[in-house]
């Protein structure tokens, strides 16, 4: 029986759930012998917890506050590294696996520019190892059962929304959000890379071209700021490095208009109008809109990830709802459950290829189509735009996410302050 080795990098929310994943394969997958081997984390608390959950199941893995450390005991022919830390250091840690020969998995992208994605890909085919970003929308049940209906059919269009208000957390938690970098397109839109599931189940072959890209929001550092964010989640006064925080991106593909539309400060007014049309044909709400409080102000807090395909067969996929609609009759479509959930099916998929049990789903040519793409709608987003004019603008919008009087809101006062 094949033996796989993981370590893990980071126990935040997102890494802790993955951890507990690991724990489940390595007592109840039968046909590996998975081994949790370290856990690294720069938190005691959270190393603690996480070793005593370990234990309680009969594992005893290593655990490092330092990254560094863990990388000088790791060891073993087939070892994958699931990297949950913070963005900005993904880079480094990937150049780490891939010079050890560990296959390596990211749980945000790998790379922040086109040049560190040429370099990392270049590193794991010498090595013949494989890094992934986990795009982790691929395995919604949305997504599948979209991919099953409009498979052979005609599509027209797709434009896909991935929207929060990431922003406002980060002006108000610098701290505790510090690892979330990259801006709208690096953090939200690299998750959209399912739309290439998309126009292969209509046309086949891929082949992306850019049309246009309209960055409307750079992010302040905080609110009523000089400072923008930088990409790598610094701050910086020049706008080829800032981070941008709302973007929308008009790309085709034969004969296919695609949309891509991500955002780090609330909905747009995109988003806004295709929502409209889906609830007045499903009377479903397709975007999450609340607030939350702070030192006595309130905030406003949104959040949208939702698709929408038209052609044949016109459809829309909630994908924060696992909710999926026929758009011609406004009836819901069933979707398939599952016996494991979305981030258990990508790290058992990776624990699969690093044992040599199957070859990625996700290929080179897949990753290369939509991180150049992305890289694309980056380098085109900044071009042209004035520091100043962008700072002002970030600034504005910030602050218009701002309950003012910080009173206790109704449903109607969020839809009124949220647009």
């Amino acid at each position: 029986m094949e033996k796989v080795k993981i370590y893990q990098i980071g126990l935040g929310s997102f890494g802790r759930h993955g951890f507990e994943k690991f724990v489940h394969m390595a007592k109840h997958m039968e046909e590996l012998d998975v081994e949790l081997a370290g856990i690294c984390d720069r938190d005691a608390g959270k190393l603690k917890a996480a070793e005593k959950f370990a234990e309680q199941h009969g594992l005893d893995p290593d655990t490092f506050s330092d990254k560094d450390r863990m990388y000088e005991e790791a060891s073993g022919s087939n070892v994958l590294v699931y990297d949950a830390g913070p963005s900005d250091l993904h880079p480094g840690n990937i150049y780490e696996s891939l010079q050890n020969g560990f296959h390596h998995l990211t749980e945000k992208p790998s790379s922040m520019d086109r040049e560190e994605h040429i370099e990392e890909k270049r590193m794991a085919q010498d090595r013949d190892v494989t890094f992934a970003v986990d795009f982790i929308e691929r395995e919604n049940p949305v997504v599948k059962k979209a991919l099953e209906i409009i498979e052979g059919e005609e599509i027209d269009s797709i434009k896909i929304f991935r929207e929060s208000t990431m922003a406002v957390e980060k002006a108000l938690y610098p701290v505790e959000r510090a690892g979330v970098a990259g801006g709208d397109i690096m953090d939200k839109m690299v998750h959209e890379a399912y739309v290439l599931d998309f126009l292969e189940a209509s046309e086949g072959d891929y082949g992306l071209e850019l049309d246009d890209v309209e960055a409307e929001f750079f992010v302040p550092k905080d609110f009523d700021s000089e400072k923008l964010l930088s990409l790598r989640g610094g701050y910086t006064h020049e706008i080829e490095d800032a981070a941008t925080g709302l973007t929308h991106a008009k790309l085709s593909f034969n004969d296919v208009d695609v949309e891509l539309h991500s955002s780090w400060m609330g909905a747009s007014k995109e988003a806004r109008t295709a929502a409209k049309d889906i609830e007045e044909v499903t009377g479903a709400r397709f975007i999450d809109k609340d607030y939350f409080q702070e030192d006595g102000e309130a905030f406003v807090d949104e959040e949208a990830r939702f698709f929408v395909i038209e052609g044949s067969r016109s459809i829309a996929g909630d994908m924060l709802g696992k909710r999926l609609y026929d758009l011609d009759t406004g009836e819901e479509i069933v979707t398939r459950d599952y016996l494991h959930d979305q981030l258990y099916r990508v790290l058992e998929n990776s624990v699969r290829e690093a044992a040599g049990l199957e070859k990625r789903k996700i290929t080179d040519k897949e990753t290369d189509v939509f991180m150049n793409a992305l890289f694309d709608v980056r380098e085109e987003a900044v071009e042209g735009k004035e520091f100043m004019e962008e700072l002002e603008k970030g600034n504005n919008r910030l602050n218009s996410l701002r309950i003012r009087d910080g009173k206790i809101l109704e449903n109607e006062e969020i839809e009124r302050i949220a647009g």
